[in-house]
């Protein structure tokens, strides 16, 4: 993804509207297998306890120098400044970068997480259904690839998803996935709104955590653990061997 514009960027939009008191409107989530949905602005600036067990189990694995890709607000970088870690923030919305500047953000990369190449981590953070910004199956392979090139020998991956096989499974537990599609039942086209904000259509990959692991295996990963959610989400811990 690239860096977003202001006048395509709903989310940055909610999140400064928030930090500022301006508050009462969500953020209208369009979805094309699914009816719309709205998310609260306030969703980007939860407190630990109010975290799912994922997103808390993962920040507590952190390590060493940490990326935190997809920052948004900066609720997850600034948990871990205030535990004695150095973070840096990757956001593509200015706006997001520029709440997360006022809230004390020390490290922030305003970038495309494909732009970042001359820095290294011992723990890269992909937390809120991080891993959608692969968008596809072929993403998830070129993201995990990019990926190992930032991570110190030893260092790990913690992200999250969800698998949404249960959005195609009837009350008799029967699915009705087309097999033979040529797209994955977890590659989504969406689209966000907020107040008169319209953003630009976009790709996002929900993977089940079987799929992801396979492709893990592939891209040179151990995966150490799956730790399960509470509603059908996961998140996997992956290591890269110490040379």
């Amino acid at each position: 993804m690239a860096t977003l514009s202001k006048s395509h960027d709903p989310i940055g939009h909610a999140v400064w509207d928030y930090s500022n008191g301006k508050r009462g409107e969500s953020i209208i989530i369009t979805t094309d297998i699914a009816e719309d949905e709205e998310l609260l602005p306030s969703y980007f600036f939860r407190s630990f306890d109010q975290m799912p067990l994922q997103e808390q189990e993962a920040l507590q694995r952190c390590e060493g120098r940490i990326l935190d890709v997809g920052a948004g607000a900066g609720t997850h970088s600034l948990w871990l400044q205030d535990q004695g870690f150095e973070v840096d923030a990757l956001e593509i919305s200015p706006l997001s970068c520029e709440t997360m500047r006022k809230r004390g953000v020390k490290n922030i990369l305003p970038e495309d997480i494909f732009e970042l190449t001359d820095r290294k981590y011992d723990t890269i953070l992909l937390l809120m259904n991080g891993a959608g910004i692969a968008q596809t199956l072929p993403g998830l392979r070129n993201l995990l690839l990019h990926l190992k090139t930032l991570l110190n020998p030893g260092g790990k991956l913690l992200a999250d998803s969800s698998d949404l096989l249960y959005l195609f499974t009837d009350e008799n537990g029967e699915t009705w996935v087309d097999i033979a599609s040529d797209t994955y039942y977890g590659e989504m086209n969406y689209q966000l709104t907020y107040k008169n904000i319209i953003g630009k259509p976009f790709s996002w990959l929900f993977v089940d955590p079987e799929t992801f692991c396979d492709y893990a295996h592939f891209c040179g990963y151990t995966v150490k653990e799956k730790f399960t959610g509470a509603h059908f989400d996961y998140m996997v811990e992956l290591h890269l061997s110490a040379i």
